[in-house]
């Protein structure tokens, strides 16, 4: 289930790419996510509470649908119709560095350390390689859209940590797809982009179907079983997956190999979440090793360690 949610919202990034190509932006996320909540909320509505019953729980759907749906999304988007998918996947891949240092600045029981720190200029320095100063293979306008974009998504994520309502999880996203597609729409009547009325019979039905009911509705399907069973630490790591899959697909689909620098990128990007969510990196490659005293053989047959203070 994790390979195939990982190959699913790998593909998306190529399937976002495709789309760009005829249908402005906003109206291609805002379109995709009020069918996916539509659907979503159907769902939600059939098998289980989907009125939200308090104010911490319309909060959480104002704070996902904002920052997560609206501002995310339309940012992602913005920036894909700059630079390729497969690049976007990567920046997208560090949402769970920047996902670890919000939650140390804004939940008081998870402050930062050097270590964190580490970790978010390694992410910020794969950031900065696959943006390549100087050169002209990629607008650093795109670069700088997706990763605000991926700021804010860490925001959102945190914020509804903090949080925590009772909202449940389909009922949430239904929610917070509908709000997020509307402000989307909005900004797209404001910036002035045309209605796509060919955006469900063009050449961008193909990668919007597949948005909105493989992306979005499968997807985030399967997103919430694994949530539910490996918990949201350990489903976050799908991030890291994504830029492997989106690449795959974007050779196999689009002829595009990956770029040396885009795996430079990604390998930093990837050693910056290793520092940033790994307890103690130093002992566990085995450089430091002065705190433990000793170890002894229980009568049970385990190991017990005593460390010093």
């Amino acid at each position: 289930m994790f390979v195939s949610l990982a190959s699913i919202w790998g593909g998306s990034f190529v399937a976002i790419e495709m789309g760009l190509g005829s249908v402005p932006p906003l109206w291609f996320a805002g379109l995709r996510y009020l069918l996916a909540g539509a659907v979503i909320s159907g769902v939600a509505a059939a098998t289980g509470r989907f009125r939200p019953q308090d104010r911490s729980e319309w909060l959480s759907i104002a704070l996902v649908g904002g920052f997560v749906v609206a501002g995310y999304h339309g940012l992602l988007y913005l920036g894909t119709a700059v630079i390729s998918g497969s690049i976007s996947s990567v920046i997208v891949s560090l949402s769970p560095v920047l996902t670890t240092v919000a939650a140390g600045v804004l939940l008081a029981d998870e402050s930062p350390g050097v270590v964190d720190a580490f970790g978010l200029l390694f992410g910020l320095a794969g950031v900065v390689v696959i943006a390549n100063p100087g050169g002209s293979s990629v607008p650093l306008s795109g670069v700088l859209l997706v990763f605000v974009g991926v700021a804010l998504f860490a925001t959102g994520s945190v914020g509804l940590r903090a949080l925590d309502s009772g909202l449940p999880a389909a009922s949430l996203q239904g929610w917070a797809m509908l709000l997020g597609s509307t402000m989307l729409v909005g900004g797209a009547v404001l910036r002035g982009e045309a209605f796509p009325a060919g955006v469900v019979s063009g050449e961008s039905a193909l990668p919007f179907l597949y948005l909105v009911f493989g992306a979005a509705v499968v997807g985030y399907l399967i997103y919430f079983d694994l949530l539910s069973r490996i918990g949201p630490v350990r489903v976050n790591y799908v991030a890291y997956l994504e830029p492997v899959t989106a690449a795959m697909v974007a050779w196999a689909v689009l002829g595009r190999a990956p770029t040396t620098t885009t795996a430079a990128g990604f390998l930093l990007v990837a050693a910056g979440f290793a520092l940033a969510t790994t307890d103690d990196p130093l002992a566990r490659l085995g450089l430091r090793s002065e705190g433990i005293v000793q170890s002894d053989l229980s009568d049970n047959g385990s190991v017990e360690v005593h460390y010093a203070d």
